[in-house]
């Protein structure tokens, strides 16, 4: 199993450690977890949801989680090689958009918000907003597929630290 992969890494697990060999019992699902993780952040085929808006919209999830998990989307963010404009600032769950900002960076981190914190009030309404804000239905696809990936990820991360904080606390 790979120790350095972001799930592991993020959750603090350490080479060696008895979490590590409870998880190696899991080894399948977390390899699983870290091919979704490519897919659908560095997927072949990005349609119109770049690899930046994809990091923003990572980084912002984690960060309304509260989630050291956001300082690997802001490196990836960073590590991209696309200009931000106005997307940027919408790594800070604090910001929202407002009548500047276009329709369709508008309508997706609400979405993205509403996926987030409230993800039964989703509609179809709430797609049919995205399709007149101009989102293709590939890309409400792919920023859906995003949403639900960082939001189990972020649940998975914060199960493994529970997991390592009592191994730890049982080994002092």
């Amino acid at each position: 199993m790979n120790i350095n992969s972001v799930t592991l890494r993020i959750a603090g697990v350490k080479e060696n450690s008895s979490v590590l060999s409870v998880l190696e019992q899991r080894s399948e699902i977390l390899q699983l977890t870290e091919n979704s993780h490519d897919a659908v952040l560095h997927p072949h085929d990005v349609g119109g949801i770049s690899y930046a808006l994809r990091a923003v919209i990572a980084t912002r999830i984690s960060a309304i989680h509260e989630d050291e998990l956001q300082s690997h989307y802001l490196k990836l963010l960073e590590d991209s090689d696309e200009s931000l404009d106005m997307v940027g600032i919408f790594c800070d769950p604090h910001i929202l958009p407002n009548a500047e900002t276009n329709d369709w960076l508008r309508t997706i981190i609400n979405h993205v918000d509403l996926l987030t914190h409230s993800p039964q009030m989703a509609t179809k309404a709430s797609i049919d907003e995205l399709k007149n804000a101009g989102v293709a239905e590939a890309d409400i696809v792919r920023i859906t597929q995003l949403v639900g990936f960082v939001n189990y990820q972020v649940r998975l991360i914060q199960g493994i630290r529970l997991l390592v904080n009592k191994s730890n606390k049982e080994n002092k």
